[in-house]
């Protein structure tokens, strides 16, 4: 049975505990923002590191049946044409294992009629690397993701490696 006086210790009680919820939900949402911001930055930067990862091994691949560093650099280009292609830095490169360790050479030379053709010879390992620097969304947010301070920038680098065929 409630008496007037229980209700109004109550009521006290109920007066005491008004604010902490607003400040509970203060301390929690920060937290909560921040968890967001990675998730949403880390999915960004997976796609593109996906995207690379495709564009290189497509590279790789049209590098490995003999095509021009000219097709493997289109090949890679189109492949990843959802990023901008002027901000990717694609590397060619051929390896030979030779007197016990392997040794890399650029992919490509420059014949009579100035084609760039693939001189890889058949059997060589053929590397093609692609590297992006991904914008940050969240750089104010999450500080030190950046490889350079202030550049609001991650590099992404891809290798994939095929044999000549």
């Amino acid at each position: 049975m409630q008496t007037p006086q229980n209700n109004q210790k109550l009521s006290k009680i109920w007066a005491r505990r008004a604010g902490t919820a607003t400040v509970e939900l203060a301390l929690v949402v920060p937290l909560l923002l921040l968890l967001l911001m990675g998730i949403i930055e880390f999915g960004l930067l997976f796609e593109d590191f996906m995207l690379l990862k495709n564009a290189a091994r497509e590279g790789a691949r049209t590098a490995a049946t003999g095509a021009s560093t000219t097709a493997i650099a289109d090949r890679v280009e189109n492949a990843a044409a959802q990023l901008p292609t002027e901000d990717l830095i694609i590397t060619q490169q051929y390896g030979l294992y030779e007197e016990g360790s392997w040794t890399w050479y650029p992919l490509g030379n420059v014949s009579s009629n100035e084609e760039i053709i693939n001189n890889a010879p058949t059997g060589s390992f053929i590397n093609i690397e692609v590297s992006y620097p991904h914008p940050l969304v969240a750089t104010g947010i999450l500080p030190g993701l950046e490889d350079d301070p202030g550049s609001g920038t991650i590099n992404l680098t891809t290798t994939a490696t095929f044999r000549r065929e």
